[in-house]
């Protein structure tokens, strides 16, 4: 059977998303095309290293098209407060590939809060990557509250209101960048996508994701 390829791109919202979500944009694809009738080989992601969807709209569309016109699918990742305009590019980039010869179908991919709330999902995933990690001191009581911030008291400060990122130092302290920059790959490795989809802003994603895998890919 000859082989499909599917090649991701990928535009970020900060350099340090890029290891996250480089991983679990291919593991996902790969789960989504498993059950293709055709022979689909998954690629790993290209990205643009040097222009981010926090600069200008002029030089994020036209990084997104050189990206475009070598990828199958392009993501645009913006957080959750910058939606609006991850939509806005989506919707230009769809009109300009329509006349295009050849440019991937982009898909907006905005997690709520921001990417660190999905890698904060599963808690099984995060006792797996960091060994002797105090899970008892995990906040959420679903994949779904990922999403909220977290009530925390701090001594001195009362009752406060912590973000995935605030979460994150709580639960790891020092090891909180390393596992976020360095093994965030690992923890991808390590993540059950049927956990991640419970988180409602993941699945919106993986749902506009199959959809524009569905006319080629499924």
């Amino acid at each position: 059977m000859k082989e499909l390829p599917l090649r991701p791109g990928l535009m970020v919202e900060g350099n340090s998303d890029s290891r996250y979500l480089e991983a679990l944009i291919r593991k996902q694809l790969a789960a989504l095309v498993e059950h293709s009738d055709r022979y689909v080989e998954v690629y790993s992601c290209d990205t643009s290293p040097d222009v981010w969807t926090n600069k200008s709209a002029v030089d994020v569309l036209a990084e997104a098209k050189s990206l475009a016109r070598d990828c199958d699918l392009l993501f645009v990742h913006c957080d959750w407060d910058a939606a609006d305009k991850a939509h806005d590019y989506v919707a230009q980039l769809r009109q300009w590939a329509e006349r295009e010869k050849r440019a991937g179908e982009p898909v907006a991919l905005v997690p709520v809060l921001m990417t660190e709330s999905w890698m904060l999902a599963d808690k099984a995933a995060l006792a797996a990557v960091v060994p002797g990690l105090d899970i008892s001191r995990y906040p959420y009581s679903t994949p779904a509250e990922v999403e909220k911030r977290v009530t925390s008291s701090e001594k001195g400060k009362g009752k406060v209101k912590l973000g995935p990122k605030q979460v994150w130092g709580q639960l790891l302290g020092r090891n909180a960048h390393s596992v976020l920059q360095d093994d965030a790959d690992i923890l991808v490795q390590h993540t059950d996508l049927t956990v991640l989809d419970k988180v409602p802003s993941y699945r919106a994603w993986r749902e506009a994701t199959e959809e524009a895998l569905r006319p080629r890919y499924l």
